[in-house]
């Protein structure tokens, strides 16, 4: 899986290089986020610590969305758009997972998959995931609600 994962991060990245000011500025999927700031919270676990996440967290009355849609805003704000695609290939081999009980690799794979797709799609680009790396980002996830919104998601 880690293979996949690492596979995914470099196809996105280089998804991301060939896209223009204009496109990075697009409203993605993702209601609270720019095409930018997916991006951004794709590298998330690269820029912000466990501690600065969980200090985050208190302050913010463990509102996981809250903090992730605020840390990605602040990351997409402070780095430039090759700065963005760089820290993503460079790290496509990392082997980080959540720090929380339950989630492991096949959350990353499904965070990689998804939220390339939520870029893609925003743009009209047409997507380079293989049908495999979907079948295997989806079938981590065990709640039907949750794994129906991704799907959708992916095949818009």
């Amino acid at each position: 899986m880690w293979d996949m994962i690492a596979a995914e991060r470099r196809r996105l990245a280089d998804d991301l290089e060939r896209l223009t000011a204009e496109q990075w500025e697009t409203q993605s999927q993702c209601a609270a986020w720019t095409v930018r700031q997916v991006a951004a919270h794709l590298i998330m676990p690269f820029e912000v610590s466990t501690l600065q996440f969980l200090v985050a967290m208190v302050k913010n009355r463990f509102d996981f969305d809250e903090v992730a849609i605020a840390k990605s805003a602040d990351i997409a704000e402070r780095h430039t758009t090759e700065e963005l695609i760089a820290t993503l290939r460079d790290n496509a081999d990392s082997h980080w997972t959540p720090p929380a009980p339950g989630l492991g690799k096949e959350v990353v794979l499904t965070e990689i998959v998804v939220h390339g797709q939520d870029i893609r799609n925003a743009i009209g680009m047409e997507s380079t995931v293989p049908p495999g790396t979907i079948e295997a980002a989806l079938a981590g996830i065990k709640d039907e609600a949750p794994r129906r919104d991704y799907q959708q998601r992916i095949e818009s």
